[in-house]
C-alpha cells in the first residue's frame, strides 16, 4: 500500500503516541496543533529518525524541566533510541493482560497447519474488543518489532483486520495495494508480505480476526481461499472459549461490557497500562455503564478509551491515582473522597467525586457519584427559567404548603423573602378585564382538579403583563384534589412582537398604495416627457452646427421628470439652445419643464438675447407661487461669426473641447429663476474655432452623490479631453451620469467645418 495513504500519526497503535507528543510540543510552544505538528516532522527530519521516534524523545524529554534552548539533533536521535523501544513496548501493554500473547499456542499450530496447506509464513491473532479496536492474543512468524508496534490496533484508522472484524468477511489481498482505500495494513506497508488472508472467528459478533501473512505473491483461487478459511474454522471454537473463559485474556473486557450495560449508576472497568519496567504509567477506561457520565459531557460508551494521563491528567499524582495501583494488587476495595476535581479544559467547572475501587478482572470497577449534581441540575432550572422567561408553582393542598420558583417571584416582581402569595392575593393580580373569564377556570383547577391551558394578563406595580399558564393536578381515589403543578410564562414580549406585526402590516399595505401611486404618476411622468421632450435619434444639422442629444432617465421611478432642453433654429439662420433642470421630480416637475421649454421657444420669436431671455424665464416662474425654482443656461450661436453668446442663471458652466483639452468656459453672473423677481442676467461671447465642441449639461452628469467635491468637474474634463476625433453622437454616448439617482440631459454642440 503506498504510504501516501497514510495519515500524519497514523501508524498504527503509535497514533497516540505522535498525538500526545503533538499536544506537549503546543503547549511548550504556546501554537496550534497543526503548527505542532509541522514542527514535530521538522524534528524528525533534521534529526535522520522517523517521526514516531522523534515523538517518543519528546515525550521522554516532558519527564524533565523544558530547557531554555531547543535539543541539538544529535541528542534527539539518543532520546529517540531510548524512548522509542520503551514506547513500543507501552503499545504493546495497552491492555491489561498479564500474560503476553495468551493465545501463541494456536497462532504456532495456525501458522503450521497453514504454512504447510497453502505456504503462509507468518499468522496473527487479533480478540476484537468492545470499542472495536483489536489486541494481538497470538503470533508466529511475526518479527518481535512488529509484535510490539501492532500489538494493539485502534479502530481509528481503520485498517484490513479492522474492516473484516466489522463486516465478518473474509477478505484475500493477493496484492498489498489491492487494500480497500483508505485502510491501513497491519505490520506497517512493508514489502516481506506482499500477499495476505484475513478471517473473521466467530458468528454474528465477531470474537477475533486471524492474519495470515505470504511472503510470496500469492493469488488466492478458490481453492486457497477455501482451504485457509476451513483451517482457521478448526480453531475458533478454541478462540473463542479461551478468550471468554479466561478474565486474563481479552474476551473479559467484552463480557465486562455487556454486565455494565445492564446496570444501573455510574459504573465502568479501567485497566492498566504499564511502562518496559512493569511500573503502571497509565489507567484507560475499556467498559462502561449507560448511566457513567464526567465532566465534559461524555456518556456510556463515549467515555471508553479515555486515558486518565491525557483526558484527566488533574488526578496523577492525587489519592485517587495511588489507591487504583493498591486495589488492584491487594485485592480490598477502597473508597475515595468527597475530592474536588479540577478540569484542565477551560470552561468546565470543578466537581466533587466520591469513587469506590473494587478488583475487577485484570483491572478495576469503578463507582463513582457526583456530590455536586442537584446544585448543577438547579442552576441549569434557573438558567432555562431566565432565558424562557418562566417560572414554577407547586401547591400541596393536603399540608397547605406551596412553592415558588425564582422565575415565577420574578415573574410576578414579588419578593421572595415575602414567600409566595395566597390565591385570593394572586387572583388580586388579574387583569380586571381578564379577571371575569380567568378567575372562575382557576377555581375549577383548584376545586375540582381540572387541568387548564390559559392565556391573560396580569398587572404587575400598575403595569400590565402577558402570561401563559398551564396547571397540572394529582388526585386521590375519592377525586380529591392533593397537588396542583404549574407552569407561568411571560410572554409579553411575543405579544408586543405580535402587535408590532399586525403593525407591520398595515404598514406594508400603505407602502404597497403608495408604490402603486409612485408607478402610475411615473408612468405619467415619462409620458409627459415622452410628449413634451421628445429625444431625437442621431445627429441634428444647424446652420454651422451639428447638435447631438442625450437624456439618461434616473433609476428611481419616483425622482423622474425635471430636466431639459430645446433647440430652436431662428428665421434668420442662427440657433438658439437651452438646458434646464427643475427643482424636485415627479408631475409637479415634469410641468414645469414643459412650461419653461415652451417659454423659451415663443420668447425666442421676441428676443434672441439670453440674458433678456432669461430674465423674462425668471419673472415667470416666480410670479407664479406654484412653479418651483429651476437653473437654465441659454446660449445663441451665429454661423457667419463663429460665436456663441451665452447665459445662465445658477446653472453649471459648459465645457468647451479644443485641440484635445477639454475646458470649463467661465460662467457669468445669474440666479436661478423664480429666486427673485428683480434679477438680471450677464451675458458672454465665445468664439468657436473648427472642429470645437461645446457641452451644455444638467448637473446629474457631475454631481455626485453627497454633494460637490474639490474635483467635480475633473472626471468630466479627463472624459471629454481627447474626444476631438470621435463623431459627436459617439462623444456623447461615453458620458455617464455621476448620480444615476437624478436625470441627466446632455446637449453637444460641434461646429461643423466651412
Amino acid at each position: 500500500m503506498p504510504d501516501n495513504r497514510m495519515a500524519p500519526g497514523a501508524d498504527g497503535p503509535l497514533a497516540a503516541l505522535i498525538d500526545a507528543a503533538v499536544a506537549v510540543l503546543a503547549e511548550r510552544l504556546e501554537c496550534s496543533p497543526g503548527e505542532a505538528r509541522e514542527r514535530l516532522r521538522a524534528l524528525a527530519d533534521g534529526s535522520g529518525v522517523s517521526e514516531t521516534e522523534a515523538a517518543a524523545a519528546v515525550l521522554d524529554s516532558a519527564r524533565a524541566p523544558a530547557p531554555s534552548t531547543p535539543a541539538p539533533f544529535d541528542q534527539v536521535r539518543r532520546m529517540a533510541s531510548a524512548a522509542a523501544a520503551e514506547a513500543a513496548a507501552m503499545a504493546a501493554r495497552a491492555l491489561a493482560a498479564p500474560g503476553r500473547e495468551p493465545l501463541a499456542d494456536l497462532a504456532g499450530v495456525l501458522q503450521q497447519r497453514l504454512a504447510h496447506e497453502v505456504g503462509a509464513d507468518a499468522v496473527a491473532v487479533y480478540a476484537v474488543e468492545p470499542d472495536s479496536s483489536l489486541q494481538l492474543v497470538g503470533a508466529a512468524g511475526v518479527p518481535p518489532a512488529v509484535v510490539d508496534a501492532w500489538s494493539r490496533v485502534p479502530a481509528h484508522p481503520p485498517t484490513e483486520a479492522g474492516y473484516v472484524a466489522r463486516t465478518r468477511e473474509p477478505l484475500f489481498l493477493p496484492d498489498r495495494t489491492a487494500t480497500p482505500p483508505h485502510y491501513l495494513l497491519v505490520g506497517g506497508p512493508g514489502a516481506e508480505w506482499p500477499s495476505r488472508a484475513v478471517v473473521p472467528v466467530g458468528g454474528a459478533a465477531a470474537a477475533a480476526v486471524v492474519v495470515a501473512f505470504f511472503v510470496k505473491q500469492q493469488q488466492f483461487p478458490p481453492p486457497v481461499r477455501e482451504t485457509v478459511s476451513q483451517v482457521v474454522d478448526t480453531v475458533a471454537g478454541e478462540i473463542t472459549e479461551r478468550l471468554r473463559a479466561h478474565p486474563h485474556q481479552a474476551g473479559w473486557i467484552t463480557d465486562a461490557q455487556e454486565m455494565l450495560d445492564a446496570m444501573p449508576g455510574q459504573v465502568g472497568v479501567s485497566v492498566p497500562i504499564r511502562d518496559a519496567a512493569g511500573d503502571i504509567v497509565d489507567w484507560v477506561l475499556v467498559a462502561a455503564s449507560p448511566e457513567a457520565t464526567d465532566v465534559a459531557g461524555l456518556r456510556g460508551r463515549e467515555l471508553v478509551g479515555s486515558s486518565i494521563a491525557t483526558r484527566y491528567r488533574t488526578v496523577v499524582g492525587t489519592e485517587l491515582w495511588h489507591s487504583l495501583s493498591q486495589v488492584l494488587e491487594s485485592g480490598r476495595p477502597r473508597e475515595v473522597g468527597p475530592f474536588t476535581y479540577t478540569p484542565q479544559v477551560p470552561g468546565i467547572e470543578t466537581a466533587v467525586f466520591t469513587v469506590r475501587i473494587s478488583r475487577f478482572g485484570g483491572g478495576v470497577l469503578l463507582t463513582w457519584s457526583r456530590h455536586d449534581e442537584e446544585r448543577r441540575l438547579a442552576a441549569r432550572i434557573a438558567q432555562t427559567e431566565r432565558l424562557g422567561r418562566l417560572g414554577y408553582g407547586e401547591w400541596d393542598l393536603s399540608t397547605g404548603t406551596v412553592y415558588w420558583s425564582e422565575g415565577l417571584y420574578a415573574i410576578f416582581r414579588r419578593d421572595p423573602e415575602s414567600g409566595p402569595p395566597t390565591l385570593e392575593e394572586a387572583a388580586g393580580q388579574l387583569h380586571p378585564q381578564d379577571a371575569p373569564r380567568i378567575a372562575p377556570r382557576l377555581a375549577r383547577v383548584f376545586e375540582d382538579g381540572q387541568s387548564a391551558d390559559l392565556h391573560y394578563r396580569i398587572l404587575v406595580g400598575g403595569e400590565e403583563r402577558h402570561v401563559r399558564a398551564r396547571f397540572e393536578t394529582v388526585r386521590d381515589r375519592t377525586g380529591r384534589v392533593l397537588k396542583v403543578y404549574g407552569i407561568v410564562q411571560d410572554v409579553s414580549a411575543r405579544e408586543a412582537a405580535a402587535r408590532d406585526r399586525a403593525r407591520l402590516v398595515d404598514v406594508e399595505a400603505e407602502l404597497a398604495d403608495r408604490l402603486r401611486s409612485q408607478q402610475n404618476e411615473h408612468r405619467l411622468v415619462v409620458a409627459l416627457q415622452q410628449i413634451i421632450l421628445p429625444i431625437p435619434t442621431g445627429v441634428l444639422r444647424l446652420p454651422g452646427l451639428d447638435v447631438a442629444v442625450r437624456y439618461l432617465p434616473a433609476e428611481v421611478t419616483s425622482r423622474v421628470g425635471g430636466d431639459w432642453y430645446d433647440v430652436v433654429e431662428l428665421p434668420d439662420g442662427r440657433s438658439l439652445v437651452a438646458v434646464g433642470d427643475v427643482a424636485g421630480h415627479g408631475i409637479a416637475a415634469a410641468a414645469t419643464m414643459a412650461r419653461l421649454r415652451h417659454s423659451v421657444a415663443a420668447l425666442a420669436v421676441t428676443s434672441t438675447e439670453p440674458g433678456e431671455l432669461l430674465r423674462y424665464l425668471n419673472r415667470i416662474v416666480h410670479d407664479d407661487a406654484a412653479e418651483p425654482t429651476a437653473t437654465v443656461v441659454v446660449a445663441h450661436f451665429d454661423p457667419e461669426t463663429r460665436q456663441l453668446t451665452w447665459a445662465q442663471a445658477g446653472h453649471p458652466p459648459p465645457i468647451l473641447v479644443s485641440d484635445g483639452t477639454a475646458s470649463a468656459l467661465t460662467r457669468p453672473a445669474g440666479m436661478i429663476v423664480g429666486a427673485r423677481p428683480d434679477s438680471t442676467y450677464d451675458t458672454v461671447t465665445t468664439t468657436l474655432a473648427e472642429g470645437d465642441t461645446v457641452l451644455l449639461y444638467t448637473d446629474g452628469l457631475i454631481e455626485r452623490r453627497g454633494g460637490y467635491d474639490s474635483d467635480w468637474l475633473g472626471p468630466l474634463l479627463r472624459t471629454v479631453a481627447d474626444t476631438a476625433a470621435l463623431p459627436i453622437d459617439r462623444l456623447i454616448a461615453r458620458l455617464q451620469p455621476a448620480n444615476p439617482g437624478d436625470d441627466t440631459c446632455v446637449v453637444a454642440l460641434r461646429l461643423r467645418p466651412s
